[in-house]
């Protein structure tokens, strides 16, 4: 029988590849990555790197590749599950990424015709895993500064729709408050609607607690949280993420998932950071403190406009430089530097780069190129 593209489903065929950062391997050779000729700025991940405790944990469990993982991940939910407080492992899916999930609640909740709300400008993933499913999606446009217009949200929610908020967002590192986000859950409570938070870079935000909704799945049935492990914990070559959500629904998603997901050494290390309370508190530490540094030298620079951000990463504005994104990403790659040109954005034109933060010596030399435009 001879294939035929027919036979493939259309929502399949008409997506688009999106672009992301971090694509390190087809820019450089393997020894400038390592040896940090090359620095990256353009994804989003902890400058400390992994920490010693879930090495050396990685090395003592490569006895484990000849077995198979454990198909639940049950110790690493059991974890996960203390480290929220109020839920249990029965409130705890893990996905081999956070991406993968992303795309098991769309394949699972998403019918022919789904409305789905998602704010712009935001990870283009939730809008690739929606019209795969066959669903549609309503772009939210933002307010001032891309804050997410949350009363446009509350006025477009209707029956069986779903809401999508990255919060902090991606790539605006802008919060929406928590009091906010209750009154969307609410009123999509009472539409019989989902809403869908991806908290991927809570942890870099001070205070979280007073804006994470991680504990409030078993209050609201509709929530599904999605965390990553990957970003604050370095651990993106290895692909862990994970989503809280009520008993019931991680029971049903948990049916849907492939088998053994999550590789045994990802688990492992999973496992380690979250154990690892020193490493973390030394990532925040940075972060806050270069995050301070690195913003504040920006916006001495009058050609930049420079948002505010409450993330591990920074969007500017660069028209007054005469200079789009494309282009200083070019130039950018010539001194060894990889920058995130936003321009794949809905919601964002061709003037709009993102830079991750680093550590201090890194950070100034990001400086010394971007004052050279």
């Amino acid at each position: 029988m001879s294939w035929k593209p027919d036979i493939a489903r259309r929502e399949s065929t008409t997506l688009e590849t999106r672009p992301h950062g971090g694509n390190v391997w087809d820019v450089a050779e393997e020894s400038a990555i390592r040896s940090g000729e090359l620095i990256d700025f353009s994804s989003s991940i902890c400058p400390l790197g992994p920490s010693r405790n879930v090495l050396n944990a990685i090395k003592n469990s490569l006895w484990k590749i000849s077995f198979y993982p454990q198909t639940d991940a049950a110790n690493l939910r059991r974890l996960v599950a203390r480290q929220h407080g109020s839920i249990s492992l029965r409130n705890v899916i893990v996905g081999n990424g956070s991406c993968e999930l992303i795309y098991l609640f769309a394949d699972f909740f998403v019918r022919e015709g789904t409305f789905a709300l998602i704010p712009i400008p935001t990870f283009s993933e939730y809008e690739s895993a929606i019209l795969r499913a066959g669903g549609r999606v309503e772009e939210i446009k933002p307010r001032d500064c891309f804050k997410v217009d949350v009363e446009a949200i509350l006025n477009h929610i209707c029956k069986d729709s779903l809401v999508f908020i990255c919060n902090p967002n991606n790539p605006t590192g802008n919060l929406t408050k928590r009091d906010d986000l209750l009154k969307i859950l609410d009123l999509s409570a009472y539409h019989e609607a989902l809403v869908f938070i991806d908290e991927t870079f809570m942890d870099f935000v001070e205070n979280q607690e007073e804006y994470s909704l991680a504990g409030e799945v078993e209050n609201h049935r509709n929530l599904f949280v999605l965390r990553s492990l990957t970003k604050f914990h370095s651990l993106a070559g290895l692909r862990i993420g994970y989503g809280l959500a009520s008993e019931k629904t991680v029971e049903l998603l948990h049916k849907a998932k492939i088998p053994w997901n999550v590789n045994c050494l990802a688990q492992t290390a999973a496992e380690h950071a979250i154990k690892d309370h020193k490493h973390a508190e030394r990532v925040r530490e940075l972060v806050a403190r270069e995050r301070t540094f690195l913003m504040g030298r920006l916006k001495t620079n009058r050609k930049l406009r420079v948002y505010d951000s409450e993330a591990n990463f920074i969007l500017i504005d660069t028209r007054g430089t005469d200079l789009n994104g494309p282009q200083i990403a070019e130039r950018a790659l010539k001194r060894g530097l990889m920058i995130r040109d936003c321009s794949s954005f809905k919601g964002l034109d061709e003037f709009h780069i993102r830079v991750a933060i680093k550590t201090r010596r890194q950070n100034l030399i990001l400086l010394d190129f971007l004052e050279s435009l």
